[in-house]
């Protein structure tokens, strides 16, 4: 059996967003046109302290040979069965087991100052015992030792946060959590299932949700078709002879490494940004606005180049060039947190080349 799993809609009314009903009813269709019976949403489905459900209530009824199985996450710690109209609509406020053809899901919802192991000792007893293997369902940030720390951008937290240790005690088969509105696996078997639509310019690229297969324990990853993505690119400039010919090339890259079709170009919007060095600042500027015209800038944003230096000095080309190749040459596989990036070497490395003049 296949179940599929979202989070993070943060659905407001129509008028104000309705790319997020967009997003959520592209997942509805897609599930029930591969002939999944069952959707989970995993906290934040309503938006903070909104409280106008019918138009979700209106959505679901349209799909009403699929069930819908809510828990409510930081943003909507107040939803309830009471509040939410609906034959196909289960919302679980309290740590529940339920089993969904052979599968055992134990659901966690969000609960403020509380630690997810915490909630899932509560239902220790009703998991123990059991042959079959169980699917923890959550909404949280993960520990995940060594000083790794998921976190959402958005809110600092701390927001109920699944430990290693309480992976390692309690040993379910699988985690999806939302909250973390990027989708990935910060340790073995516990996966963010990320937005189904970017909230913001920092959510970027394609957004997905997930489908999980009960026999074999694997998650298969489905694109949203929705009507708005969000990239933010940036680039590192060097002074050279042909750098606008370069950073013309890079721009060429970077829309190709998209991978969005033209006819779904209207629904980009980029911000974009330079750092570094350079001979013709102006020139920069221009060619990035000339190399995204074909999109939308978020918010109406020229490209920022506060961060762009000018430099004329002719005579340390040679040593930004070898500098940037032994830079590149470096094992950047080590370290995390708080280690510098590439990028952030070769900024440093060029501020000592050429200083910081404008």
């Amino acid at each position: 059996m296949k179940i599929a799993v979202t989070a993070d809609v943060h659905l407001r009314t129509g008028g104000e967003h309705p790319e997020r009903y967009v997003a959520l009813e592209n997942i509805l269709e897609q599930t029930r046109d591969i002939g999944i019976k069952h959707l989970i949403i995993a906290g934040d489905l309503f938006d903070k302290e909104f409280q106008n459900y019918s138009e979700f209530e209106a959505l679901c009824t349209k799909y009403d040979d699929l069930d819908l199985y809510i828990i409510p996450g930081n943003h909507d710690p107040n939803i309830a069965d009471k509040d939410i109209v609906g034959a196909n609509i289960h919302i679980y406020t309290e740590p529940t087991v339920l089993e969904v053809d052979s599968t055992i899901l134990l659901f966690i919802p969000y609960v403020a100052g509380k630690a997810m192991g915490e909630e899932i000792a509560r239902a220790k007893d009703k998991i123990e015992g059991s042959e079959k293997e169980w699917v923890l369902i959550g909404h949280g940030e993960v520990y995940g030792g060594g000083g790794i720390r998921e976190v959402n951008h958005l809110e600092p937290g701390p927001h109920m946060p699944l430990t290693r240790r309480a992976v390692e005690e309690f040993k379910p088969r699988l985690a999806l959590l939302g909250h973390i509105h990027k989708p990935h696996e910060p340790i073995p078997d516990v996966h963010f299932v990320g937005s189904p639509c970017g909230l913001d310019i920092t959510e970027t690229g394609h957004r997905q949700f997930v489908v999980y297969d009960t026999d074999s324990g694997s998650i298969e990853a489905l694109a949203v078709r929705g009507e708005q993505l969000y990239f933010n690119e940036s680039f590192l400039i060097f002074p050279a002879v042909d750098e606008i010919s370069l950073l013309e090339k890079e721009i060429t890259e970077r829309i190709e490494s998209w991978n969005v079709d033209p006819p779904d170009h209207s629904k980009i919007q980029v911000r974009l940004s330079a750092s570094g060095y350079s001979k013709n600042r102006s020139a920069v500027k221009d060619a990035l606005k000339l190399g995204f015209e074909g999109f939308m800038a978020y918010e109406d944003e020229d490209p920022n180049i506060e961060e762009l230096y000018s430099t004329t000095d002719e005579q340390l080309e040679d040593v930004r060039s070898r500098t940037m190749e032994l830079i590149e040459e470096c094992d950047w596989d080590w370290g995390v947190g708080s280690e510098p990036t590439r990028d952030q070497v070769k900024i440093a490395a060029l501020a000592a080349i050429y200083g910081k003049v404008s």
